[in-house]
């Protein structure tokens, strides 16, 4: 298979030095910016192989890099074995970021310029300036060519599958008033005191999430993610949503005409940016701006300003009735992941396979009313596997599920009424002294996070030491971030709140609010032995108010046992042996009430008998 590659890769090298590009850059990018992309935008996969979900494929006229994260670094192995790609792993010591490895292999000599090609309409503006702003510091200029035509062209040429030349577009829907946690001209009201608070004239969003939740419509054009391609413009007068016209509705039609939105084809976008950013202060984020679009507003002297007018932490601040449905959506699939974990009990060891059990819980999760599919593609791995942190679960090619390791499910849905995202991890079989230490370091560091108590103000980085200190005192760490934010029927990574290590950007300065949702998943990944991963979606809630300022803490919303076969109990301080039993007991009463007779004397066991004992 990497035959293809290293044809579809020589092809383009010959370009580059017909058209005298020095590189190419490819991503598996929409227009938008999107976490997940459909099928017609994934070019750097077609053109490494490499398919996770973060990665950068840099071709130059006789060598090709692709960087990827501590999450797909064995993926990326794998996948680009044979293909001559130089894997690049980011955050290891010696290895530069895209930008400075530019900066360092330009030409020699002050002034000196290096010409990058790449498909301005999903090039961001943001990773744009990164690059001009690296070559810069070393006194050397970048030259940006925009072309899409290239790398579509050679996969044309190459026999590529379907699936990269077909964009199709769903319908879109209007949430109905039961759904709706806030109201359309309260969000457009909203943009229009931020645009006069910063002195400008156009707010831009090109972030499709964003633009299905200021109006409460979802799209079906990215799976797991319910949104429609679009972009939004706000004036003072004018209210401008951007979609295809396949997507339009004669309900969309209705809700536009009721909230005096105006509805414009989605081809049409650059035109009327054109007309209605010429000479005016524009406010867009830069980080879901392309370069083409930053193009047209400067070319038509627009003002770009940094900012989304609020519109993050109009997202990330849950309202009451969006938490009251959110709640009771995390109920019901909790009760579901329970379900499976009995059905997965019952199994005898090397009968079925991790494709198997991800069907299984696909399937448990389509029986409750509300489902409306999966919230990303189920992490089902046994063993090894487990190690690879964003793994996806092949039919052809998965593990059977023996006795004498570990199983991790990663798994969410999609919900009228909310999102979900949920981590467990069980042993099958016996397990090891290692694997004990492990595991209760990880429950550890998920137990001190839900329960910690904060003073407002803090961000996730004051708050990641607290899932990972059980791992570093065991001289360990994982490879992620401990937390991300989870959308309202939106994406199940949904910013700007973030816990990490390190912040940048938004992410890193970004402060706790009651209203918003964090997931809580610290982890073990062992290389060709195991993978440990727990993880709890908390609520940021009020503790209380005093003279030492307002304190801050979290609401577990996930109710899943923890394995209690894989806890060392003599590693645990009293006071955490208490709170993991007490996560336990809650478990129980929350999820029983849903479940069959032999179901919940099965939670019995694994919870309230367990700690018991």
């Amino acid at each position: 298979m990497a035959t293809i590659y290293k044809t579809r890769i020589n092809l383009l090298q010959t370009k580059l030095k017909e058209l005298n590009i020095d590189y190419f850059i490819i991503s598996d990018a929409d227009p938008h910016h999107s976490e997940y992309v459909c099928d017609y935008y994934k070019m750097r996969s077609a053109f490494s192989g490499f398919t996770g979900s973060n990665g950068t494929l840099l071709v130059g006229r006789e060598d090709a890099y692709l960087w990827t994260d501590g999450r797909y670094f064995i993926q990326a192995e794998k996948e680009l074995a044979g293909s001559d790609i130089v894997l690049m792993r980011v955050g290891e010591k010696n290895v530069p970021t895209v930008c400075d490895f530019l900066a360092q292999h330009s030409e020699e000599g002050e002034g000196k310029s290096i010409t990058i090609g790449c498909d301005g309409s999903c090039m961001m503006k943001g990773a744009m300036d990164e690059i001009k702003d690296a070559l810069a510091k070393v006194g050397k200029k970048a030259d940006f060519y925009f072309n899409d035509k290239i790398i579509r062209e050679i996969l044309q040429e190459t026999g590529a599958e379907e699936k990269y030349f077909k964009s199709n577009s769903g319908k879109i829907r209007v949430l109905p008033d039961s759904l709706q946690g806030k109201r359309v001209d309260n969000n457009i009201q909203a943009i229009r005191e931020a645009l006069l608070q910063a002195r400008a004239d156009v707010f831009l969003s090109a972030k499709l999430d964003s633009n299905m939740y200021l109006f409460n419509i979802r799209g079906e054009d990215i799976t797991y993610n319910p949104v429609a391609f679009s972009y939004v413009l706000v004036t003072d007068k004018d209210v401008v949503l951007f979609v295809k016209d396949e997507a339009v509705t004669e309900e969309l039609i209705e809700h536009a005409n009721r909230y005096n939105i105006l509805l414009e084809s989605y081809d049409n976008f650059e035109e009327n940016l054109a007309f209605y950013g010429a000479g005016k202060n524009v406010v867009t984020e830069s980080a879901s701006l392309s370069a083409k679009s930053y193009e047209v507003l400067t070319a038509n002297n627009a003002k770009v300003l940094e900012g989304d007018c609020g519109v993050a932490l109009l997202q990330a601040v849950k309202s009451k009735k969006e938490i009251k449905l959110i709640k009771e959506i995390y109920v019901k699939d909790s009760a579901v992941v329970c379900k499976f974990l009995y059905w997965l009990s019952k199994q005898t060891p090397g009968t079925i396979t991790e494709y198997d059990a991800a069907c299984k819980m696909d399937a448990l999760r389509g029986e409750i009313p509300e489902n409306r599919g999966l919230s990303f593609h189920t992490i089902s791995a046994f063993g090894p596997n487990a190690a690879m942190m964003h793994y996806e679960t092949a039919k052809e090619t998965c593990a059977t599920i023996e006795e004498g390791n570990l199983y991790l499910l990663d798994s969410g849905g999609q919900y009228d009424g909310g999102t979900t995202d949920v981590t467990r991890t069980v042993v099958i079989g016996e397990p090891t002294e290692e694997m004990k230490q492990d595991f209760t370091r990880v429950v550890r560091g998920m137990l001190a996070l839900q329960n910690a108590v904060f003073m407002k103000g803090c961000t996730g980085m004051n708050l990641d030491i607290l899932a990972r200190k059980p791992m570093w005192e065991a001289y360990m760490d994982y490879k992620c971030g401990t937390g991300h934010g989870i959308g309202y029927m939106l994406n199940v990574h949904e910013g700007p709140q973030a816990i990490r290590m390190r912040g940048t950007g938004v992410a890193g300065k970004t402060e706790f609010e009651p209203g918003m949702l964090i997931s809580d998943e610290p982890g073990v990944y062992l290389e060709g032995k195991y993978g440990i991963r727990i993880e709890n979606i908390l609520l940021c809630r009020e503790i209380c108010e005093n003279e030492n300022g307002d304190f801050l803490g979290f609401e577990s919303l996930t109710y899943v046992p923890v394995d209690m076969r894989l806890i060392a109990k003599e590693q645990m301080e009293p006071k955490e042996w208490q709170a993991l039993c007490k996560y336990q007991k809650e478990v129980y009463e929350k999820v029983a009430p849903l479940l069959t007779e032999e179901e919940r004397k099965w939670l019995e066991t694994e919870t309230i008998r367990s700690c018991a004992k």
